[in-house]
């Protein structure tokens, strides 16, 4: 039966014999995780001189994941082995300590790999490109051994991990940004949740005071100042905001988060963009030919069109005095009658752009919800000069 031996440091001459084609290895501490299962923290210098077996897959070269491991053993060796390890399974496992505060050798019979082939892969390569070994000392790389029942175990369990594991998304990368922990802690003074994290409890704003932050990314793409159409149509779905978060440096994600933005101006995107979705929601209820169908396909489109109309300079920005927009009024006074009047203009573009009325399943889908269709939408509405309501407009 293959077992583990821990052997005190009198019987080291004799255990480790001159003749041993094992793998043996100098650790800084070894420590007993289980039956059979033993960790070792090693200099990764000690693991490029072996030929390994094993593993599901080969080394897989200059896959992303690699390439990026790659850079960060090239430039910060001593993080390479922060996080992952190496596991490997053998026949047998003897410890020999050192007394150095845990230490010692650790001689491994029949050494194999159950997980961690990119990792020694990419310590390999490195080797061979000239990475001085100094560098590879510096970097210490956690082995898992393990023998006996537990290599099937572990193997087993490793190769359910993948189907397990939870991709990280660029949406969890948000809580990383300064200005969205900032416009977080803002909302949280006031009472009210910004759920930016994925996973978390999202009740609607106005009972539980909860915003999203997918509904705040959709709002101020079309309202924030100065928004792209393109970056509103984006916004639109799911894809299109984690492709906006996932570009944090870019000028479309600054666009919507940056230095300037704050909670309240957050607010009153949301809340404009809910007035407005809701307006042409109603005014394309029940409209099943025709061009009205403009107004449930792409709501966002409307929202855009309200917001070129609107001071949105002053979104973020906490007015008082005289010529100070008063946000509360305009939404709660103006925007309906805007929105009808913005629309309605819309829908008469669009008509003059498709005056044979088509509204087949193949325009809706294919045609009216793509950014070519939003961008020469755009350009007949204005050329056409249909505006919303004068009165509206001169009030705002």
């Amino acid at each position: 039966m293959t077992e583990v031996l821990f052997l005190p440091p009198q019987l080291v001459s004799s255990s480790v014999p001159s003749s041993f084609e094992g793998l043996v290895l100098r650790s800084e501490r070894v420590e007993r995780i289980g039956d059979h299962r033993w960790s070792a923290w090693v200099g990764a210098d000690q693991l490029v001189e072996w030929e390994w077996e094993g593993g599901r897959r080969g080394y897989l070269g200059e896959s992303a994941a690699n390439v990026e491991l790659t850079e960060l053993l090239w430039q910060r060796p001593w993080d390479f082995g922060v996080v992952g390890s190496v596991v490997l399974g053998a026949r047998e496992v003897r410890v020999v300590p050192t007394g150095l505060r845990g230490g010692g050798m650790v001689q491994v019979s029949g050494p194999e790999v159950l997980d961690g082939v990119q990792r020694l892969g990419v310590l390999a390569r490195a080797v061979a490109e000239g990475l001085a070994a100094e560098s590879l000392e510096r970097s210490v790389v956690r082995v898992e051994l393990v023998t006996g029942p537990a290599v099937d175990v572990v193997r087993g369990e490793l190769d359910a991990e993948d189907r397990r594991r939870n991709p990280a998304t660029a949406q969890d990368e948000l809580v990383r940004d300064a200005n969205v922990l900032r416009v977080m802690r803002q909302f949280r003074a006031d009472g009210v949740r910004f759920a930016v994290r994925r996973g978390e409890v999202r009740e609607p704003y106005g009972a539980e005071r909860c915003m999203t932050v997918e509904e705040a990314t959709s709002a101020l793409a079309c309202l924030a100042p100065g928004a792209r159409l393109e970056v509103a149509h984006a916004a639109d779905g799911a894809a299109g905001r984690e492709r906006l978060w996932a570009d944090r440096g870019g000028e479309a994600y600054r666009t919507v988060f940056n230095e300037s933005t704050e909670a309240v101006g957050v607010l009153r995107a949301v809340e404009i963009a809910r007035c407005v979705r809701g307006v042409v929601g109603r005014m394309g209820r029940g409209k099943r030919y025709g061009h009205a169908h403009l107004w449930r396909d792409v709501p966002q489109l409307a929202v855009w069109a309200v917001g070129r109309q609107l001071p949105l300079v002053e979104l973020h920005r906490e007015g008082r005095g005289v010529g100070a927009v008063d946000w509360d009024v305009l939404v709660r006074d103006r925007l309906e009658a805007l929105t009808v009047g913005v629309a309605e203009g819309l829908r008469e573009a669009y008509e003059v752009l498709r005056p044979t009325g088509e509204s087949g399943k193949r325009l809706r889908h294919a045609e009216v919800r793509g950014l070519g269709f939003w961008t020469e939408l755009m350009e007949a509405y204005e050329e056409c000069g249909v505006y919303a309501d004068a009165a509206a407009l001169d009030s705002l």
